[in-house]
């Protein structure tokens, strides 16, 4: 699968680090959409103590992704649930890139708390943590993971990566389609090394909210470095949630 697929920017600091390729991040909107970055946080509320995600089959979330660096919008992302097996969420992903009605899916494997376990490039062992939560999910909270990254297809690349998960705010997410979510904050940084390239130093960090009622993030903002320069920052703002009964 091309890198184009995934929807993890931080695979493209990858790819970087070891090819010099530079792909643009995801986008869907219009030429003033980096402005989207900038929507209203509101107050802190009283946040609460999340004991359990309720993922079904046939979920399915829908996210505008936007390159923040240029200010263009460049696709769509529609992700939905397939199956749960062996406490992990199967997910078709769709991108649609902008200006076009044809997409592209790809499988992923998600653990049951949204961390990535595979996609059709990489296997994550355990799973990273840059688009997942770790439950009880509360204010405060903080968490350290230790992982490997190998990528499935040749070039054989393993790459070892250390993260560090924290929850830092609950409050209210007002997006610039008008919809309102109360939502955990939580910030994460990742190095990434290869011996392969020891003088190429990756570095992420990702910034999303998650709402406990919609069961994902409602928005995503990550940044990649090589050596400490910027290469990437995309944002992910989610634009439709829907249920598989929502349609009957």
């Amino acid at each position: 699968m091309p890198y184009v697929y995934s929807l993890f920017l931080r695979m493209i600091a990858i790819a970087i680090a070891i090819n010099g390729i530079h792909i643009a991040a995801h986008a869907e909107e219009g030429p003033d959409s980096s402005r989207t970055d900038k929507s209203d946080q509101g107050t802190e509320t009283t946040a609460p103590v999340i004991d359990k995600i309720d993922v079904r089959p046939g979920d399915r979330w829908t996210y505008q992704v936007i390159d923040d660096i240029t200010g263009e919008t460049k696709s769509t992302v529609v992700h939905t649930v397939t199956e749960l097996k062996d406490k992990t969420y199967s997910v078709q992903s769709t991108f649609t890139p902008y200006g076009q009605s044809v997409g592209t899916s790809a499988l992923q494997v998600f653990d049951e708390n949204w961390n990535l376990l595979e996609d059709q490039v990489w296997t994550q062992n355990p799973a990273n943590p840059s688009t997942g939560i770790q439950l009880p999910l509360k204010l405060g909270a903080q968490w350290k993971v230790h992982l490997t990254s190998n990528r499935k297809t040749p070039p054989e690349v393993h790459f070892n990566v250390d993260a560090t998960e924290k929850v830092v705010a609950y409050e209210p997410v007002i997006l610039k389609f008008n919809k309102t979510y109360d939502a955990f904050k939580l910030e994460v940084d990742e190095t990434l090394t290869n011996s392969a390239t020891p003088t190429s130093v990756v570095t992420t960090k990702t910034t999303m909210w998650f709402a406990p009622s919609v069961n994902r993030y409602v928005k995503r903002i990550l940044e990649s470095r090589v050596n400490d320069r910027l290469q990437s920052r995309g944002i992910e703002l989610l634009t439709a949630y829907a249920r598989r009964h929502d349609d009957n």
